[in-house]
């Protein structure tokens, strides 16, 4: 008998539901994706995608795309709502706002077909969405796989748990609990005193009156106004750099190139045919800059990866850490310097799961993926829990 994920079927929606654990929330949801053509869309509340430019008038500057077109609400606590969303998609984005409206505008007309769409900020205070309680997560189905990130990398915000029901069982992703912005401030806040009174806490983002709203990630430490952590990598990295003078880092690149013997010469790190010249704290946390800017040969994207996770996790300088990734979550964050913010995200997540920072779901071959992140190739049902964990 053939098993039903291995029959072709070619789907043309996707059954997204969206389960609010919440008292007292009035949950809103928008989702954005861009279609096969490359043009971004939001799914409309008649479930058919929504050109954001289609409403805008001649006059210049940015313009509200119409509230409600766009919004989806959901019922009262432990209420489900359904939708068809026509896939195939990519680059989707699904907001999830606990306490009023997100504001989506486009800033200027469609050009060639592709609308310039303003989507929420959690960063910039002069947009209203900076100030309100929400979460998202990313997706893309191309036909052939659904792929669901419920990511962290940017902040942690209202709570998300994902369900993908496929015929082979459901995928979970468990998310963190409702108070886990509270319990992610206090552990920042006991790291800025271990820390020599390095700022965490100043990563909690409050409200007028104190209260909690989100936890910005690290790489957004300028926002924060942390200035202190743009040089809190270099000694690590120095230290990196002169334990591996004298032997190799062995890095698994788990594909093609098998594993690289990665050793500093002179100022740089050399793997094979590439070399990463010394990160800066920026380039650590982001990921995305300097050594570690995403392009490139196979090689260097797939060896730069994991230096970064690495260095993330602090996992270069301990026992056996010459060999990269380094298995085992036990070994992760165990000294300073370390990404206390994704640790944190892992501790407090249900399953131990999350998505903190990029390449977090960098692991070492045999060991359990802790990203969170979920895919298939039959999908039936994409479940999504607002403020909590999913019923069993």
């Amino acid at each position: 008998m053939v098993a039903l994920s291995h029959l072709v079927r070619v789907a043309s929606t996707l059954t997204v539901v969206l389960y609010n654990a919440l008292p007292a929330a009035e949950v809103k949801a928008y989702i954005t994706a861009h279609e096969p053509s490359g043009a971004i869309r939001m799914l409309s509340s008649d479930g058919t995608w929504f050109d954001p430019c289609s409403t805008r008038s001649g006059v210049p500057g940015t313009q509200p795309v119409p509230a409600a077109v766009i919004t989806h609400h959901l019922g009262a606590q432990g209420s489900y709502l359904g939708l068809e969303m026509p896939v195939p998609v990519t680059s989707g984005r699904m907001y999830l706002v606990t306490d009023g409206e997100l504001e989506f505008g486009t800033t200027g007309p469609s050009e060639g077909g592709f609308c310039p769409l303003q989507e929420p900020s959690a960063l910039d205070t002069d947009i209203a969405s900076a100030h309100k309680s929400w979460g998202f997560m990313e997706f893309s189905y191309r036909g052939e796989q659904l792929f669901v990130n419920p990511t962290l990398v940017d902040f942690v915000g209202t709570p998300l748990s994902v369900r993908m029901e496929t015929p082979d069982g459901n995928l979970d992703a468990k998310g963190l609990p409702a108070n886990a912005v509270e319990l992610i401030c206090e552990g920042l806040a006991g790291k800025a005193r271990d820390e020599h009174g390095i700022p965490w806490h100043k990563l909690c983002v409050r409200r007028q009156d104190g209260s909690a709203l989100r936890v910005l990630s690290p790489s957004h430490f300028k926002e924060a106004d942390i200035p202190i952590l743009d040089t809190y990598w270099d000694e690590h990295v120095e230290a990196v750099w002169n334990a591996y003078r004298s032997k190799p880092l062995h890095v698994n690149t788990q594909g093609e190139h098998g594993v690289v013997l990665c050793q500093v010469h002179g100022d740089v790190l050399v793997c094979d045919s590439e070399s990463f010249a010394k990160p800066s704290s920026t380039d650590v946390f982001g990921c995305n800059s300097g050594p570690f800017v995403n392009e490139g040969s196979s090689l260097r994207r797939a060896a730069g990866s994991r230096l970064c996770a690495a260095f993330h996790r602090s996992t270069l300088l301990v026992e056996n850490g010459d060999k990269q990734p380094a298995g085992g979550v036990e070994r992760y964050y165990t000294t300073s310097p370390s990404n206390w913010y994704a640790m944190l995200v892992h501790q407090h997540a249900i399953d131990g799961d999350g998505y903190a920072f990029p390449y977090d779901d960098i692991t070492a071959p045999g060991r359990k993926d802790r990203s969170g992140t979920l895919s298939h190739a039959y999908p039936e049902k994409l479940v999504v829990g607002v403020g909590g964990p999913l019923p069993v």
